[in-house]
């Protein structure tokens, strides 16, 4: 019962209103009690001060020369003794309260000056009593005794008492059942929420829980449960995607192997025959190696086990390194290097992946630059970020393709092709190697006027 979050929430609300309602009866007790106690004490007073106004003496000796007190209003509720000077009693009504006892103490104490108070309890009730001294001239000649009942008092507060006694459970008892109610009110939507995710699977992860909920904290969780299924719904393309390419990517160099190897085992050949069969079995071993290459940098990069040393790099340096690299292949193929050196721009990265960034680009443009192209090469500062841009005199590539060419293993139809002997990662690394380092890269191509990829790295204070 105490795993749900309903019957959790509800003892805590009921906890909580439990101390408030016993805090505030606590202080409506106290505070009533003690504003009872004090109009008690105040009617005391009065009463004593209304004895002592009547208070007359004979052979001065104080007395109200009488059983009662004359024009009492409440008579028969209050009693009232008069003691002269030596501590006898010249007045005394208190027969009608019943025994009330003599406290003596209380008496040397009025008869010496000062005034006191007690409860006692007689046969019939119980009495606060005020012992308080009489003066004439300055001089005790006496004392006062009046005494009130604490019926009223005490019953007051003793209804007080029983309706908390009886007000405090129903009211927590209706308290949790309302608790109980509004939890599950405010709850059932999470329900809802529960059962429809236990309908989404790995397998399909299309369905949505687009639930009409208001933006509140459980709208704004239903939201995000959405987002975060998009997110995984997308990554999950994009791994079977993944997947279904590489496995093919694989397939192609193997198959190309195999059947080579069939065709040479076919008959005996000549060793010039067995020699062209090898070459091209060692040539598609080398496509194998770059593509198994590729994917595991990938692989790495994704699981972020790819450290980066990060550390003071010249660009310059590194885009010189890389395009001296580069020359032999584009020499071979009659396509021109043309760099434009750039001001000295340092910056903190990894000099190995940034120069694996650099070659990539500049083996796409000599890949897909026609023989007497020619490929441009710069660096720079622009905004606080280190530029390199890398263009080419290729067939370009078309609007439609540019939002994809950073996806793994995406191809651009027609000069862009296995024809080049790429696998399509070559960018996808690129991205991965811009991004570790807080940068970007993008493209911009027309068709028929080449294309220029730019990469930006943001430079250390």
């Amino acid at each position: 019962m105490f795993r749900s979050i309903r019957v959790r929430l509800t003892l805590w609300y009921v906890v909580l209103l439990a101390a408030i309602l016993a805090v505030f009866s606590g202080g409506v007790f106290l505070g009533l009690r003690e504003n009872l106690n004090t109009n008690l004490n105040d009617s005391l007073d009065n009463r004593a001060d209304i004895v002592r106004s009547l208070v007359s003496y004979e052979d001065g000796r104080p007395s109200l020369g009488g059983a009662d007190i004359p024009g009492d209003p409440l008579e028969g509720e209050h009693f009232a003794r008069v003691f002269d000077s030596s501590g006898d009693v010249t007045f005394d009504n208190s027969s009608p309260a019943g025994a009330v006892p003599l406290d003596q103490d209380a008496l040397t104490t009025a008869l010496s000056g000062a005034a006191t108070r007690a409860s006692t309890e007689t046969s019939r009730e119980q009495l606060r009593i005020l012992t308080t001294p009489i003066r004439q001239d300055s001089a005790v000649v006496g004392a006062i005794q009046v005494g009130l009942s604490e019926g009223d008092f005490r019953e007051t507060l003793n209804t007080l008492t029983l309706m908390i006694a009886i007000a405090y459970p129903i009211t927590l008892l209706v308290a949790s059942a309302g608790g109980v109610f509004l939890a599950g009110r405010a709850l059932s939507p999470i329900d809802r929420l529960t059962r429809v995710a236990r309908q989404i699977t790995g397998e399909d992860l299309s369905q949505r829980l687009d639930l009409d909920l208001p933006d509140d904290e459980v709208g704004r969780l239903a939201r995000t449960f959405d987002e975060m299924i998009a997110r995984l719904d997308d990554a999950f393309k994009r791994q079977r995607r993944f997947t279904a390419d590489a496995s093919h990517e694989l397939r192609t160099p193997l198959t190309a192997i195999k059947g080579q190897a069939e065709v040479a085992l076919q008959r005996d050949r000549e060793p010039d025959a067995y020699k062209q069969v090898l070459q091209a079995i060692n040539h598609e071993v080398d496509r194998l190696i770059r593509l198994v290459a590729s994917l595991l940098t990938l692989a790495r990069a994704d699981a972020g086990q790819i450290p980066i040393a990060r550390e003071a790099v010249d660009l310059g340096r590194v885009v010189t390194d890389a395009v001296e690299q580069v020359r032999p292949a584009a020499s071979a193929r009659t396509i021109r290097l043309d760099v434009q050196p750039g001001p000295d721009v340092r910056l903190v990265a990894d000099d190995d992946l940034l120069l694996q960034l650099v070659l990539n680009l500049l083996d796409n443009a000599v890949k897909f630059t026609p023989a007497g192209g020619s490929v441009n090469v710069s660096w720079g500062r622009e905004d606080r970020q280190a530029l390199v841009c890398v263009s080419d005199t290729g067939p370009g590539i078309s609007p439609e393709h540019l939002p994809h060419i950073f996806e793994r293993f995406y191809r651009v139809d027609g000069a862009r092709t296995r024809a080049g002997g790429g696998a399509g990662l070559g960018l996808s690394i690129g991205r991965w190697i811009a991004e570790a380092h807080g940068g970007s890269i993008s493209a911009e191509s027309m068709p028929g006027e080449g294309a220029t990829f730019t990469v930006r790295l943001a430079l250390s204070d």
